[in-house]
Formats: structure tokens, sequence, C-alpha cells
């Protein structure tokens, strides 16, 4: 990587111009590249953004996966579309995008998401083999639902189903469409997490991707009010992005993509502040650190 890029101002900015014009030309940056184009994005002034999105404009659409996430075509970010595009790999297979795809689907964020799904799959496929009379579980803000037909798609048994929440109805018809041979196994349920009144309890309360975006005080007020729908034995899991995201900046300057990241301390402090006992939290995180989850369990009285 050339020292130039990280001269005086006026030479960055030259530098850095004609380094962003080629990308778009080529349709993104290779990995070679990577570390370059990283370190442009965070080392960026904040009166520097609007400039940049400018030299970028040719791919900040909703041809690729940065361009979708700014763009929000559903009104907000990290949507049902973009999580299940993130699940499956999506690469734009146009030149023009291709690389702006591969790029991002290689950044810690993208495969800490792809790492949530693989911690929710194993385990429910624990909590299956481990129990043999019906299973429920809730999922708050259930978004595409692809880890629900991942998990049913694998799976004979039928001991076990799954309660949908989800403000979106988009989201709510897309995850209905894609686990149409399951949905004796599901019910769907639009309405704000805040608002849902569960009727029974639940083996496994599951969220991931939700609580980034709610402030403390939601966070602990949903802790206080689900908790009491966990059955004996039961674990309360809520996915959080930690402070250690590496792709924090590149989220919020080329996506304007925000999120509440939370340390491990900040986890355990928002459960102590809902009232749970240190012996029943423990918080847990995917191969890179980048989600951590907070682990909630209710022991048998």
């Amino acid at each position: 990587m050339s020292d130039n890029l990280f001269a005086p101002t006026a030479i960055i900015e030259a530098e850095k111009k004609v380094f962003l014009e080629k990308l778009i030309q080529k349709g993104g940056p290779e990995l070679h590249e990577y570390e370059t184009f990283t370190s442009i994005v965070n080392n960026l002034d904040p009166s520097q953004v609007d400039q940049l999105r400018e030299l970028l404009a040719p791919m900040l659409n909703e041809n690729t996966l940065i361009g979708y996430g700014l763009k929000k075509p559903f009104g907000y970010p990290g949507d049902f579309n973009l999580i299940n595009n993130i699940y499956d790999f999506h690469v734009n297979g146009n030149k023009e995008y291709q690389n702006w795809d591969i790029f991002f689907q290689n950044q810690a964020g993208a495969v800490a998401v792809r790492n949530r799904k693989e911690y929710f799959l194993n385990y429910c496929n624990d909590l299956a083999a481990k129990k043999e009379k019906d299973i429920n579980v809730l999922i708050l803000g259930s978004g595409p639902a692809t880890d629900v037909y991942e998990f049913l798609d694998s799976k004979p048994e039928k001991h076990i189903s799954f309660d949908l929440i989800d403000f979106d109805q988009n989201a709510i018809d897309f995850s209905r469409r894609q686990n149409e041979k399951f949905n004796g196994q599901i019910s769907y349920n639009r309405i704000n997490v805040l608002r849902f009144k569960p009727f029974k309890v639940y083996d496994l309360i599951w969220s991931a991707g939700l609580f980034d975006y709610f402030r403390d005080k939601h966070f602990i007020f949903l802790i206080k009010k689900y908790i009491n729908f966990l059955a004996d034995e039961g674990d309360y899991i809520i996915s959080n992005f930690s402070t250690e995201n590496p792709t924090r900046r590149l989220m919020e300057v080329l996506s304007e993509w925000y999120l509440n990241h939370r340390s491990k301390e900040d986890l355990l402090r928002i459960a102590g502040e809902a009232g749970i006992g240190e012996r029943y939290v423990t918080v847990e995180t995917e191969p890179l650190g980048v989600n951590l989850f907070l682990r909630i369990k209710r022991e048998a009285d």
C-alpha cells in the first residue's frame, strides 16, 4: 500500500480520487486493494463523507449490496432482503458491480452475520436432539427466516414450532413464501416486539440483528418483558454486534448503517439492570468475535 495516500491533505485527496475512480472503472476492489480502500474509509474526515459518496455514486445503488444498504428500499438498514443476500453470499453477476459485492461479503460484519445463523442452527439442532417433547421457539425480529428454513429443511422432526415476530409485512411475506412447506410449524405475527403479547412459554427466545437498533432502556424493557415467557431450562439469546466490529466504519460511511455496538461488559451490565442474576447470564461469541450472544438461562424452580 502506498504511503503517499496518507501524506499531506492535498496529495491525499488527489491520490484517493484517482484510486477510487479506478475502482469504479473495474467494478470494485480486488483482494490486494481491500486494505487501501478500507483505510481510506476508516480515516476519512466526516466533512469528506459526501465527497466520497459522490465519487462512488456509480456503484451506490441497488445493484450492489453496499448501495442497497444506503438506498434502503424498505425504509431501514439491514432489511430482510439484505440479510438474506448475506446468508446466500449473493454477488451481482454484472462486472460493473461484482467486485463490490465480493468485497462486501468478505468483510467481517457479513461473515459474522452468517456465523450467527450457524450459531442458531447449532443451538436448534442440540435442542431438538436432547428434548423429545414439543419444542416452542419465539423469534423476535425474524427477518427473512432463512435460518428457520435451513433448520426445518434439514430435520425430519415435527415436534418443534416457531413463532415469528416482525414489524415489516414485506419480511413476513418473504418468510412465508420461503417456508411454505413448513407453514404448519410456523406462525407469523406482524407486530412490533414492544407490543406483542405471547400466550405460551418458549424453550428458546431468539433475536438476531434487532437489539442492535435499540437503546439500553428498550433492551432492558424487552429482557424484562420476555423473560416471563421462557420455559424452565429455556434460553433467551440476544445477538448484538460487538464494539470490536472492524466493519463498523464501512457500514456507517458507505451505507448509513448505524448500530448500537456493545461489549461483553455492556451486555452483562444490561442483564443486571434488567434484574437478571449473574448466575443465569453468559456472553458467547461467534468465531470472529464480531457478534456477541447474551444468553439468559431460566432454571427450574
